[in-house]
């Protein structure tokens, strides 16, 4: 069954054809506004560069697209949009709404249940890495069965509050390998079996429709604060230091936030 914006939506009046009275009235303020914003010279849409880069960093600190979108008051699909640079433009009120997301601020914790995809991919990733479920069931502060139910793709929904986190303890682990040891190779050996994708396969690890990108790397270089620190006083953006270490610039980004290092060049 589908769900039609409601009467007096401006949306409802264009796209699905209604002529009741609020939906023509609201379909009249859309263009008495658009009149009065083209005679005054107001683009209604902006280039996406500024918005692209605060949702990045957004991101780098640990912000899921579904809780940029819930904090902006969008849609998970308009927020991936930005991010993937799908279009060179966004509508000022898309942007003014995502920029007004301050980068000091908690991200908001969903409630109920959520899609069982992002945390069953961070799990997996994680052992891509040498990460065993032992360490990270005590990290995130649950039992191993759960997670190991989790990881085998058992549940389709789970609860919020533990896919909120093992997406914290996911930030925490997922820019290093796990140390050398049996129980770290054997965790690489079945992911490795199943065909699990490490950390930079995924441009959005929460979108269920999102597919893996096979020519990433299944696990990041060990990275040194002081050589990204170094590279990156020398002026060099996060796209050239990722080249320099053999990973992609989102991992410089993530990487730079956690230690607090400046950028270099403009990225």
């Amino acid at each position: 069954m589908t769900h039609l914006p409601p009467h007096g939506a401006y949306s409802r009046y264009i796209s699905h054809g209604c002529r009741c009275q609020a939906c023509r009235d609201a379909g009249r303020t859309y263009r008495r506004l658009l009149g009065y914003d083209r005679v005054n010279g107001v683009r209604r849409r902006i280039d996406n560069t500024q918005t692209r880069i605060h949702a990045e960093q957004l991101v780098a600190r640990g912000w899921t697209h579904a809780q940029i979108a819930a904090a902006a008051g969008l849609s998970n699909g308009s927020i991936h949009d930005v991010l993937a640079a799908r279009y060179k433009t966004i509508s000022r009120h898309a942007a003014e709404a995502i920029l007004s997301v301050r980068l000091d601020q908690t991200p908001p914790i969903p409630r109920g249940l959520v899609n069982a995809a992002g945390t069953r991919r961070r799990l997996q990733a994680l052992m891509v890495l040498g990460h065993t479920l032992p360490d990270i069931a005590r990290r995130v502060g649950v039992g191993v069965s759960s997670l190991q139910q989790t990881v085998d793709g058992r549940w389709v929904m789970i609860r919020s509050g533990t896919a909120t986190k093992v997406a914290r303890v996911y930030r925490q682990l997922s820019l290093v390998s796990a140390p050398p040891s049996r129980s770290a190779e054997q965790a690489r050996n079945q992911a490795m079996e199943r065909g699990w994708y490490g950390p930079m396969a995924w441009a959005d690890i929460d979108d269920p429709a999102c597919q893996p990108d096979p020519q990433e790397p299944t696990a990041p270089r060990h990275l040194h604060a002081d050589d990204i620190a170094e590279l990156a006083a020398r002026g060099l953006d996060d796209v050239e230091i990722g080249r320099r270490l053999g990973v992609s610039p989102r991992t410089v980004l993530r990487a730079r936030i956690t230690h607090n290092i400046g950028n270099g060049a403009a990225a």
